[in-house]
């Protein structure tokens, strides 16, 4: 089935909370990386993976493309690292996560991809907990690409990823609307330490 949405999964980070590189990181004996790329897979056409230059990666199994985009500007977090997977994008529409996010639910993904076409947003930003969830979001590529370069031309020193979004038009659906496709908002739930992976462990029981 073409969705016409690729799954762009961040692995580059420099995981300094965490202490080592996350992708690898084993969640019941499989990378982090394979958990979330199985997680998406149902309710994408491919998977992106953006790593840092050179950075290695745990070997994944999906029955999806997998492609392997390397970030252009290292160092300038994760903007940087959406720019490169916007420019490896191939469909309409591109579902962003971290590597350290293995619960997301693909209900909630194609809800995103939904509300993108419905609107005509070019960001479907999640707002839970009180905090835009640029993260675990839904992009345009055509829109973003443009407007996220700019933002790194911009301000080499770095920048936010709501900043780079503020001539793009956003929507930000909020918990109610997001729970009926995400009953727990799993989704949000990351391991970005090891404290939070030992959490994650035991939420699957």
């Amino acid at each position: 089935m073409n969705r016409d949405i690729d799954a762009m999964i961040l692995a580059g980070g420099r995981s300094t909370r965490f202490g080592r590189d996350k992708a690898s990181a084993l969640l019941r004996g499989r990378p982090l990386l394979q958990w979330v790329a199985e997680a998406v897979a149902p309710a994408v056409d491919r998977v992106i993976i953006v790593r840092a230059p050179a950075q290695p990666l745990p070997a994944i199994d999906v029955p999806l493309p997998v492609d392997i985009a390397e970030d252009e500007f290292p160092g300038l977090g994760p903007v940087a690292g959406l720019a490169a997977g916007f420019a490896a994008a191939r469909s309409e529409l591109v579902f962003a996560c971290p590597c350290d996010a293995p619960l997301i639910v693909p209900a909630l993904v194609a809800r995103l991809a939904a509300i993108a076409r419905e609107t005509g947003a070019d960001v479907v930003r999640p707002h839970i907990g009180g905090f835009p969830q640029p993260l675990v979001a839904v992009y345009r590529p055509a829109a973003c690409l443009p407007a996220f370069r700019r933002a790194i031309e911009s301000r080499p020193g770095g920048l936010r990823i709501v900043a780079a979004c503020e001539s793009l038009r956003v929507a930000e659906p909020g918990e109610d609307a997001l729970r009926p496709f995400d009953p727990g908002l799993r989704s949000f739930r990351n391991a970005n330490t090891p404290e939070r992976l030992a959490e994650i462990d035991r939420l699957l029981g």
